[in-house]
């Protein structure tokens, strides 16, 4: 195993150095100033950095997610004078921490910990699910077994970061980009010093729920590499593509009622996601449009029905789908909620938009209110 070693206090630095070698550990490098830490290429060989928390000119925290930033598999034990609690409070998840002054048996601990880390793993059974992103409402991870989970993360900007990379898994994102995207507010230096902390943030909350998503920093550009993730707004549109092509309108329907679970990164409407949010929402509509008029033409009142019923719950100013309900409503012998549908037409098309109703819709009310006056 192969480590560097930070801290600004030359005695503790020389002592942390002496252990390493004892226990058959080979330091590559040392240093007291971690801003020339940060200029060694070292890194890219180094299995495991001991960083001293609190140093002048950047700290502990700070340099280890510029440090992951150029070698991500990089573990980083943290040094500190602090007591366990204290640690706790920083809320980082590296691989260790150390209090000074380091113990033989404490620092052993953690090295048997790091080899056990660096074991590869299994090899993956044919019985294994897939797994998948979720992106569509809020971001979680489906294994497969009918539930997703939530994915705590450390702030806010590390969850957007985070969708916004997966968001652009096609191409790379320029750091200025980034800044730009999350820190516009601050300076060049700043923002850029809580890029690197939020990335390192994130590539610690994916490690925490084991899920296999790489965020990857060459030549000043980032990108998430997915491997084998799926993404369920794409296997979504994807099988309900196959689903309209093949005129299985079993499937559609079932797609367009349970298979959409909402609106693209809707939970946190973020600005960047909304022609893709918008292009997903309009796709929804067209099918589910042409599936009603379909089931309704075929007789199948019912669950035509119940498609305008969900445009509705989507789209609430969407007047033909409230025209469908009426038609469907009537067919199936249910004059009250033919009313309530065309009273609530006319609240919600003067309350959002002030305007009537349409002449297509608005004969269609008249000439069906006549004939029940007239029985």
């Amino acid at each position: 195993m192969k480590a560097i070693v930070v801290d600004d206090e030359i005695l503790a630095l020389e002592s942390m150095v002496r252990l390493l070698t004892r226990m058959d550990i080979e330091v590559l490098e040392s240093f007291q100033n971690p801003l020339e830490a940060l200029q060694s290429s070292s890194w890219a060989d180094c299995d495991v950095a001991f960083v001293d928390i609190s140093m002048p000119g950047m700290n502990g925290i700070e340099l280890a997610a510029r440090l992951q930033s150029q070698n991500p598999s990089l573990a980083i034990v943290f040094v500190t004078a602090y007591d366990q609690y204290a640690v706790k409070a920083f809320e980082i998840a590296a691989a260790d921490y150390l209090v000074k002054p380091a113990r033989p048996a404490r620092l052993a601990s953690t090295l048997e910990r790091l080899r056990q880390s660096k074991r590869p793993p299994a090899e993956e059974t044919a019985a294994d699910q897939p797994i998948t992103l979720v992106c569509m409402y809020d971001i979680g991870i489906d294994s497969g077994n009918g539930r997703v989970s939530e994915i705590h993360w450390r702030t806010a900007k590390a969850k957007e970061l985070f969708a916004y990379l997966v968001h652009e898994r096609n191409r790379t994102v320029s750091k200025e980009q980034l800044q730009d995207l999350l820190w516009r507010e601050l300076d060049a230096e700043k923002a850029m010093a809580n890029l690197h902390t939020t990335v390192y943030q994130i590539r610690q909350t994916l490690k925490s729920v084991n899920l296999p998503i790489l965020i990857v920093y060459a030549g000043g550009r980032y990108r998430a590499e997915l491997g084998r993730i799926k993404l369920d707004f794409e296997e979504w549109e994807h099988a309900l593509d196959v689903a309209v092509a093949g005129m299985d309108e079993g499937r559609v329907f079932r797609l367009l009622m349970d298979g959409y679970r909402g609106d693209y990164f809707q939970a946190e409407g973020y600005w960047w996601a909304e022609n893709e949010r918008e292009r997903l929402r309009l796709k929804w509509l067209q099918r589910a449009s042409d599936l009603a008029l379909r089931l309704e033409q075929a007789g199948l009142n019912a669950d035509a029905n119940l498609m305008y019923q969900e445009i509705q719950s989507r789209f609430p100013t969407w007047e033909s789908c409230y025209l469908g309900l009426m038609r469907t409503y009537d067919q199936m012998g249910n004059a009250k909620k033919v009313k309530e549908t065309y009273e609530k037409l006319l609240h919600i098309l003067e309350e959002e938009l002030d305007i009537q109703p349409d002449r297509e819709t608005a004969e269609w009310y008249a000439a069906w209110a006549s004939s029940r006056s007239d029985r």
